[in-house]
């Protein structure tokens, strides 16, 4: 399945889903295949080892789209408070979605000190809170709070293969490769409030509620990754791994904060009264079109970048 940003048609919602349906049926269908005899009969015939492997840590993100999107929507707040004479822009402090947590659990088959394959799962997970997406504008009111939190999440299935170089007794390096499919989830609100009330008030459909943007889609991931690991006296063993990840997601399809289901698109609309062309990602029904619409795609988010993590390996 394409990893990259497909501009040339329109891709219905429905279809993309069915078609990552069956794939990931046949991934968990050939991984099945594989481990299952093992299983079966490699275990007890030719004495593989079962491990369970847990780990967490830090993960660096690159989400250009994501982030020029949150730049050009402060911007547009910005410029639509500097062409009323009766509000003036006051500042804000809208952050990029940079970093997240990586968690990750394996089951782990060594069959040799040398050799060894694991079936993983884990939470990619990253977020931007209200106060870090904060402009602030003064208005005859009073001073007005704008938001655009977002939040992106990711559930891999990966099948890994690993390569252990003893360095003494105790301590190993090891080179660790894989493939596999990845869950993603993108979800963005706005909102806005006196900087008096307690809350944000979300808006959809005109009326005051608690209301969202959310899309989904599944793709491939690859990773490879260096580690070391270190055996203790009690058979426990503690590692740090450093993991490349490049997973760009694309297909999302979800349902707006007008209740509409869709697609999510990337684009660039033009606002004629600001002279501003402001980049977007949007849930639409179509495609967008026209004049004020340029550079448009289906979005692509990209879950690509750099893990470190700690963990243990529990032998069974």
């Amino acid at each position: 399945m394409k990893v990259f940003p497909r501009t040339a048609k329109l891709v219905n919602p429905s279809t993309m889903g069915r078609f990552n349906l069956m794939s990931i049926t046949r991934f968990v269908k050939n991984v099945v295949r594989i481990l299952v005899p093992v299983f079966l009969f490699g275990i007890p015939a030719m004495g593989v080892e079962l491990s369970l492997k847990l780990s967490g840590g830090y993960t660096f993100l690159d989400l250009k789209s994501i982030n020029h999107g949150l730049e050009d929507w402060a911007e547009w707040i910005k410029r639509d408070a500097e062409n009323n004479n009766n509000w003036q822009y006051l500042g804000q402090d809208v952050k990029s979605l940079q970093s997240g947590i990586h968690l990750e659990g394996e089951i782990f088959l060594s069959f040799s000190r040398r050799i060894g394959v694991s079936l993983g799962t884990g939470y990619i997970y990253g977020d931007l809170k209200e106060k870090e997406t904060e402009v602030l504008v003064q208005r005859p009111s009073g001073v007005s709070s704008h938001v655009h939190p977002v939040t992106i999440s990711a559930y891999p299935l990966v099948l890994s293969g690993y390569y252990f170089i003893p360095l003494n007794s105790r301590l190993h390096v090891y080179a660790r490769a894989g493939w596999g499919l990845a869950w993603a989830k993108y979800v963005y609100r706005e909102a806005k409030k006196l900087e008096s009330a307690t809350k944000y008030n979300y808006f959809r459909l005109g009326r005051a509620s608690a209301s969202l943007g959310r899309a989904s889609a599944s793709d491939s991931i690859l990773l490879g990754g260096l580690g070391f690991v270190y055996e203790t006296d009690e058979g426990i063993r503690f590692f740090v791994e450093g993991l490349i990840r490049r997973a760009k997601i694309s297909g999302f399809s979800g349902e707006n904060e007008l209740e509409e289901k869709g697609t999510l698109y990337y684009f660039e609309e033009y606002i004629p009264d600001l002279d501003f062309w402001q980049a977007k990602n949007e849930i639409r029904t179509e495609k967008p079109s026209g004049s004020n619409f340029s550079s448009v795609s289906e979005a692509v988010i990209d879950f690509s970048g750099l893990s470190v993590k700690i963990g243990f390996i529990i032998r069974f």
